[in-house]
């Protein structure tokens, strides 16, 4: 009798599915890289876009966010100084608004341009040979441009006024480029739904006005706690709560007090980016259709 071989398996065996999606978020990061210079390029009209017509021009890509991080920190220091107490940091209650509000603001703007990403590129998009997955991350790119110059006026804003600047700032890099690949995943879902939802925009407008008030940026969660008992860990089933306390824990507090919230940030981001590619993968098929 002959007796059949067993064909061996090394590593764990993944379905052909999975094989598919995995190829398939490999294949968007060849294309990026690609046709980075495309994806930078358009990402640089997209902020022309903004200002056109406008005396400066883009000018105002750097003295936007300039001028609305010296109206808040007028506004937090001088017409509405806080109360409200953040113990534990190394900075001040200035600090601490403003590290959870600057990347809050930048996720809210991608999220919001997200929505129309695609609809508003419909000539493009009817392009057969148009790399489509480029339009999301372009609009993420020019929304992240704000943030960075934010990020640099706050850090002046510590070392002349907090006179420290915590050596977990040193983090903030890292903390971008994830923070980069949650709003990429976001934006590829709204980006996609909303080529076939047009009404998305203002859903996610209110949900971007109210959120400031659900994640842990106008208040700490010692004061929450106190003013509403059990709220403070309702937080943690806020994803964004985590993007702030990360970034609070680089610029206010100067070490991890929330190290569940990193690791979390870690394994999320480039997971909302595979699920969020995976979505828009299978619904990008129809756009020539509904647009």
């Amino acid at each position: 009798m002959t007796q059949t071989s067993m064909p061996l398996s090394i590593g764990p065996a993944r379905s052909p599915t999975v094989r598919r999606e995995l190829r398939g978020t490999g294949g968007l990061v060849e294309t990026l890289f690609d046709r980075r210079r495309l994806v930078w390029q358009m990402a640089k009209r997209e902020v022309r876009d903004r200002y056109a017509g406008q005396a400066l021009g883009t000018l105002w890509a750097v003295a936007h966010p300039i001028l609305l991080m010296g109206l808040y920190l007028f506004l937090f220091t001088f017409v509405f100084p806080s109360r409200v107490p953040f113990g534990g940091g190394q900075g001040s209650a200035v600090t601490y608004i403003l590290a959870g509000l600057i990347p809050w603001l930048t996720v809210a703007d991608a999220m919001s341009r997200g929505t129309g990403a695609i609809v508003n590129e419909a000539g493009l998009v009817k392009q057969v040979v148009f790399p489509v997955e480029i339009l999301p991350i372009k609009s993420v790119l020019a929304s992240g441009l704000p943030q960075g110059i934010a990020t640099f006026v706050l850090l002046l804003y510590m070392a002349a006024v907090d006179r420290h600047v915590p050596l977990l700032a040193a983090m903030l890099p890292l903390l971008f480029l994830l923070q980069l690949m949650v709003m990429a995943g976001l934006v590829y879902v709204l980006s996609s739904v909303g080529a076939y939802v047009r009404d998305l925009r203002e859903i996610v407008q209110v949900f971007v006005s109210a959120g400031v008030f659900v994640a842990p940026i106008l208040y700490s969660e010692e004061s929450i706690e106190r003013t509403v008992p059990g709220f403070a860990s309702l937080l943690s089933l806020n994803p964004f709560s985590h993007l702030v306390w990360c970034y609070q824990d680089a610029l206010y507090y100067g070490r991890f007090v929330h190290p569940v919230s990193w690791l979390l940030l870690l394994l999320l981001s480039p997971a909302v980016l595979f699920l969020g590619y995976r979505v828009f993968r299978k619904l990008k098929l129809m756009f020539g259709e509904v647009l």
